[in-house]
């Protein structure tokens, strides 16, 4: 039996005032699922997130609320357990040696898709229609679950990359080429070990927040939940531990170079001071002549001037910066080498998910709200 959150408290969507129409959600709220496993959608469940959106509705949306619907919709969404292990157990017969065993490991993996995806569907479909019939479409809201070139469609990103997919942004260890902070000192009676060797607590960003920086300005904010959504997979939690790691290696390795980088820095900011200084002066020479300037020729010659002066130096400051940035990065490009490689993959799993999009109700939403052909590998 599908679970589902009791709220009726919604009056019918004729009812709201005319004046509240442009209340009604100005961006649409899109809610992740938490990963990507085994390229079967259904095996891994949304994120427990919420919108303050939500709470400025002309009714509101309550959290808890809010949540029970996200519960309700896993506990439809998610691949029976039955499912997950015949696929398991197909993908071990497969890397077999014994030719049967492989051909029989296929033939139970597919039939494991296609059972989960089939019976998921049908819970999906059922649960949706009731949630949007009690708790959106009353507030004027349209619920669908889209995969993510969809999803982009339907709350107009143009964040993409080169292929037409979403573009994610660097990851935020990465994203900082300034020098990390000077070495700690000594602890307290622990003698004179070098504060190069230790090791640096780095704290990851959660790769559900970096799928929505990408969606910035597109979107309602977000808030996730402490409390993750639940999942019997425990390869979510392998992958942030390999995430942990992976930084943690990066974070070290920037550690060890800091008196490379910080070189790096002094040398372009002495540079930079220069050219700072040098476009006072140019500033202050040129109001000087057009307070002595009357005819109109020449104050535009003069502004010409400076203008051209001005624009040089400044290209030869983004100059010096983009040189000094390119030199950082060929220093820590050994330690971010594996932290790269995991935020490509995360890339491609932000492409393969499907999200909830709520947005404001435009016409009969009519049987598209789920993307059927998603919910298999």
């Amino acid at each position: 039996m599908d679970r589902h959150p009791e709220d009726n408290s919604a009056p019918p969507y004729s009812e709201f005032p005319t004046t509240l129409s442009n209340e009604i959600l100005s961006k649409p709220i899109v809610i992740p699922q938490q990963t990507s496993i085994l390229h079967i959608k259904n095996f891994s469940p949304f994120a427990r997130a919420y919108s303050s959106s939500l709470q400025k509705l002309p009714s509101p949306i309550p959290r808890d609320t809010f949540l029970s619907f996200i519960d309700g919709l896993n506990a439809a969404f998610l691949s029976a357990p039955v499912f997950q292990a015949a696929n398991i157990i197909g993908g071990g017969l497969m890397g077999s040696q014994i030719p049967p065993a492989q051909l029989a490991g296929g033939v139970v993996q597919i039939l494991s898709v296609i059972g989960s995806a089939g019976v998921s569907i049908v819970r999906v479909k059922r649960y949706l229609k009731k949630s949007t019939e009690e708790i959106f479409k009353p507030r004027g809201l349209c619920l669908r679950i889209m995969g993510t070139k969809k999803m982009m469609g339907a709350v107009g990103c143009e964040n993409v990359d080169a292929k037409g997919k979403l573009a994610l942004p660097a990851p935020e260890v990465l994203g900082d080429l300034t020098p990390p902070p000077a070495a700690l000192p000594p602890y307290q009676g622990g003698g004179d070990s070098d504060p190069g060797d230790r090791k640096e607590e780095v704290q990851v960003e959660d790769p559900r927040v970096r799928r929505l920086k990408a969606l910035e300005g597109f979107i309602a904010p977000l808030e996730f939940e402490k409390e993750a959504a639940p999942t019997r997979a425990r390869w979510i939690n392998m992958a942030d531990a390999k995430l942990l790691k992976a930084a943690t290696k990066s974070a070290e390795h920037r550690r060890k170079n800091t008196d490379v980088v910080e070189e790096e820095f002094l040398n372009c900011e002495t540079e930079i001071r220069g050219i700072e200084e040098r476009m006072a002066e140019i500033r202050v020479s040129a109001k000087q002549e057009l307070e002595g300037e009357t005819r109109q020729e020449g104050r535009d010659e003069v502004e010409a001037r400076v203008e051209s002066e001005l624009a040089e130096l400044e290209g030869r400051r983004t100059e010096l910066e983009m040189g000094r940035d390119e030199r950082v990065r060929e220093v820590y490009k050994k330690g971010d080498k594996k932290l790269n490689k995991l935020a490509k993959k995360e890339e491609k799993i932000a492409n393969r998910i499907l999200w909830v999009v709520i947005t404001r109700m435009d016409g009969d939403a009519g049987d598209d709200l789920v993307d059927v052909e998603s919910l298999g590998s």
